[in-house]
């Protein structure tokens, strides 16, 4: 699969969350250490988080979960509700069904 069509690269994306995440940490007066605490994940894995957006998708859930952002990642993926009718029948066809 390409990704030439995204306005920005995975590793991007990636970085841009693990900014969010600190600046939601530092919002909240949090140090790494207490995040560390309080999630279970390094102060180590949080740092490399912070600054490269690379972590586990298991320390992702445990430091949103800490930084009460657990709705944000349990709405991941999921689909949104239907806003019109053409939207409602096609919500309820099934892969390869007509």
């Amino acid at each position: 699969m390409s990704f030439m069509h995204l306005l920005h690269s995975p590793a991007d994306i990636a970085r841009s969350i693990g900014e969010n995440a600190k600046t939601l940490r530092l919002s909240k007066n949090l140090s790494r250490r207490t995040l560390a605490e309080k999630s279970g994940v390094s102060e180590s894995t949080i740092k490399r988080f912070e600054t490269t957006g690379i972590v586990t998708l298991e320390a992702l859930i445990l430091l949103a979960t800490a930084l009460d952002e657990r709705a944000a990642m349990t709405k991941l993926f999921r689909p949104d509700h239907p806003h019109s009718m053409d939207e409602l029948k096609n919500a309820k066809r099934k892969r390869g069904m007509r």
